[in-house]
C-alpha cells in the first residue's frame, strides 16, 4: 500500500484556479503550512503525556505510596509544579492540533455542516480539559492543599481527601476521552472528504470514536479513552507531517 493510499489524495471542490499568484495557491500553502503546524503539534501531545507514567514510574521506584497523605506530597512537593507544566503544555499542543486541523478543513470546503462544527467543538473541548486536570494537580501542592493538615491530622483522613481531589483529575481526564469521540468521529468524516487522511486512517478514527464508549458499559473500568485521545494524536501528527512533505 503506497503511502497516497494511507494519507488519501485532496480532491478538489469546485474549478479553482492554479496560477501561483491566485487565491488558490495561497490556500494550498496555507493548509501545508497548518498540516504541518498540527501534525507537529499531535506528536508533542503523545510525548508530552509520556512523562507522566515516567514520573509515575520514578515515584514508585522511590518508594511512593498508592494512597498518600499530606506527609508524602511534602516529600515530593516538585511533582505538582511538574505535573502543571505538563498538562498545560499538553492543553496548548492540543489546542494547536484541533484549530490547525480545523482551518485546513474549512479551506478545503469539507467543514461546512453542523455535525463537522459539533465535533470540532467536542475535540475544543477536549483539548480544554487539560488545563483543568493542570489546575487540580497543582491545587493539592498550593497552600490550601497544605491546609488539610489543619483540618485533620489523621492520614488516612488526609489520604481520602486526596482521593477525592484524584478523581477530580480523572473526571478532566475522562472529558479528554468524551472530546475525543466527537473529535475523531469528525477526522473519520470530514477529515477523509478535505484529503487530509486516507480511507485507512478514517476507518482507525472511527474506531478510535467508538473505543471510548465501553467506559459508560463496563463500570469501574480503567481510564482507557484517555490513551485512545492521546494515542490517536500521535497517529494523526505522524500522517499529517507525511501530508505536508507530500504537498510541497
Amino acid at each position: 500500500m503506497s503511502t497516497a493510499d494511507l494519507l488519501g489524495n485532496a480532491e478538489p471542490h469546485g474549478d479553482t484556479p492554479t496560477h501561483p499568484s491566485m487565491p488558490a495557491a495561497k490556500d494550498s500553502d496555507e493548509v501545508r503550512s497548518l498540516t504541518r503546524m498540527a501534525g507537529w503539534a499531535g506528536v508533542a501531545v503523545f510525548v508530552l503525556w509520556l512523562c507522566q507514567p515516567i514520573l509515575v514510574g520514578l515515584l514508585t521506584g522511590g518508594g511512593a505510596d498508592d494512597t498518600p497523605d499530606m506527609a508524602a506530597l511534602e516529600a515530593n512537593s516538585w511533582v505538582g509544579g511538574f505535573e502543571a507544566v505538563v498538562f498545560s503544555a499538553i492543553g496548548v499542543a492540543s489546542l494547536v492540533m484541533v484549530l490547525a486541523v480545523w482551518r485546513a478543513m474549512r479551506l478545503s470546503g469539507a467543514a461546512d455542516g453542523v455535525l463537522a462544527s459539533v465535533g470540532f467543538a467536542m475535540g475544543v473541548v477536549g483539548a480544554s480539559a487539560w488545563f483543568w486536570v493542570a489546575g487540580h494537580s497543582l491545587s493539592m501542592f498550593t497552600s490550601v492543599g497544605a491546609g488539610l493538615v489543619d483540618v485533620s491530622a489523621d492520614s488516612e483522613i488526609q489520604a481520602a481527601s486526596l482521593q477525592a481531589s484524584y478523581l477530580a483529575v480523572t473526571a478532566g481526564l475522562l472529558v479528554v476521552g468524551i472530546g475525543s469521540i466527537g473529535w475523531n468521529a469528525l477526522l473519520a468524516t470530514t477529515g477523509r472528504r478535505s484529503g487530509l487522511i486516507g480511507r485507512p486512517l478514517s476507518v482507525v478514527f472511527g474506531v478510535f470514536a467508538a473505543i471510548p464508549l465501553y467506559q459508560a458499559a463496563v463500570p469501574f473500568a480503567a481510564p482507557w479513552p484517555l490513551v485512545v485521545a492521546v494515542l490517536g494524536s500521535l497517529i494523526l501528527g505522524i500522517a499529517l507531517l507525511v501530508r505536508s512533505r507530500k504537498r510541497r
